[in-house]
């Protein structure tokens, strides 16, 4: 019976608003040429993950392409082909939990297709892990951990696992 669990269901869901929220707030601990705005455009496409406003708030999605930005941005060897890629995968997790009700089903996809990308450029080096500082205490504090974790709950939401307000 789905009821019997929506207690705890709920609060899973406001612990994740909640670390969503707190994303907002994360600095990197990277050096400080990660402050300077990466100039990386090639005839006037630019070479950074913008996913611009959104019609709900998502700070996780919007902390995860800060976090991913300033990796990109640290020396790492990803091309604007790749980083396009990066790009596309998160404004369409946008747009599907922008829709009422939240496609969580979509978001849950394409954000393992974002996870497997983002993985296959760490472990090849392409893209440089760096440490953030945790937005709550026991969050994740890598691209990838954050990239698991969203993802990680959006296909709990997608599978009935987490039900809140927006769901």
């Amino acid at each position: 019976m789905p009821h019997m669990h929506r207690p705890r269901l709920i609060a899973a869901a406001g612990l994740a608003v909640l670390f969503a929220a707190a994303c907002d707030r994360a600095e990197p601990t990277a050096p400080s040429a990660l402050t300077a705005t990466p100039s990386l455009s090639k005839t006037g496409a630019s070479c950074t993950i913008d996913i611009g406003t959104t019609e709900s708030p998502l700070p996780a999605l919007h902390g995860l392409e800060e976090w991913t930005n300033a990796s990109i941005a640290a020396g790492s060897s990803v091309n604007c082909g790749q980083t396009r890629s990066l790009d596309a995968k998160m404004e369409a997790i946008a747009k599907a939990l922008d829709q009422t009700p939240r496609n969580f089903h979509a978001a849950c996809g394409i954000s393992g297709a974002l996870l497997s990308e983002l993985s296959l450029l760490i472990s090849s080096g392409q893209l440089p892990s760096l440490t953030f500082p945790p937005p709550v205490p026991g969050a994740p504090t890598t691209v990838l951990g954050l990239a698991t974790l969203v993802n990680t709950q959006w296909c709990a939401a997608a599978s009935g696992d987490l039900v809140g307000p927006n769901s």
